[in-house]
């Protein structure tokens, strides 16, 4: 819907820089790369089950022949999916919690704005839904950005640890998911990026006036 006056008055400055649609690009940007990386783990992992089970489809049996055929092609084949060895997959997943802390902070800014006005109702709701579905992120964006605090045992939310031990890291669970975890919490990174794009969704739809994937 096209903005009201007003919205547009108490927003107009949040349309430049380091904004909402920004951010919300920079998660599409991350996700096309994380993705494949997941989707191809999932399918591995899944694949192996299967074999050792005796259960495995014809798919499945292709897929592995495709595997071993790759490995001897390339020994490193296996960094294309397992992000502990692969060569980015870090690097994004930590670029890919930097932009949905930034997509969250320019939605909570939005509310602010926008409270005066009694307009903040719809982008409030999907900010709300966001934090209590992906609880994670602003801790992992932090711990993150200060992980050279973190790293000797310093850090304000050091506190929050439930492992104080384990450090930021970003790995596999057993089906292939990839994760970011500290302090012994975990947060699936994909499935936060499709709740930050949806949270970009409201955002666009609502106060750009765009429908968007």
């Amino acid at each position: 819907m096209p903005l009201d006056d007003d919205v547009n008055q108490a927003l107009f400055h949040l349309h430049f820089g380091f904004n909402a649609p920004l951010w919300g690009k920079a998660i599409r940007l991350q996700v096309s790369r994380l993705r494949p990386i997941e989707d191809l783990a999932v399918q591995v992992i899944a694949a192996d089950r299967a074999i050792k089970a005796g259960t495995a489809s014809e798919d499945q049996l292709a897929l592995s022949h495709e595997l071993d055929a790759a490995r001897e092609e390339n020994p490193d084949f296996d960094c294309e999916f397992q992000v502990h060895i692969h060569p980015t997959a870090s690097a994004e997943a930590a670029f890919l919690v930097i932009a949905m802390r930034g997509l969250l902070q320019s939605a909570e800014r939005m509310v602010k704005q926008l409270a005066p006005l009694g307009k903040e109702a719809t982008i409030k709701n999907a900010v709300d839904t966001f934090k209590r579905t992906q609880p994670h992120v602003t801790l992992f964006r932090d711990v993150l950005i200060h992980n050279d605090e973190y790293s000797t045992g310093e850090g304000r939310c050091k506190n929050k640890a439930i492992a104080p031990n384990q450090g930021m890291g970003v790995v596999q669970d057993d089906v292939g998911r990839i994760l970011v975890t500290w302090g012994g919490h975990a947060m699936p990174l994909l499935q936060a990026a499709d709740e930050a794009l949806a949270l970009r969704r409201t955002l666009n739809q609502e106060y750009w006036g765009k429908l968007t994937a």
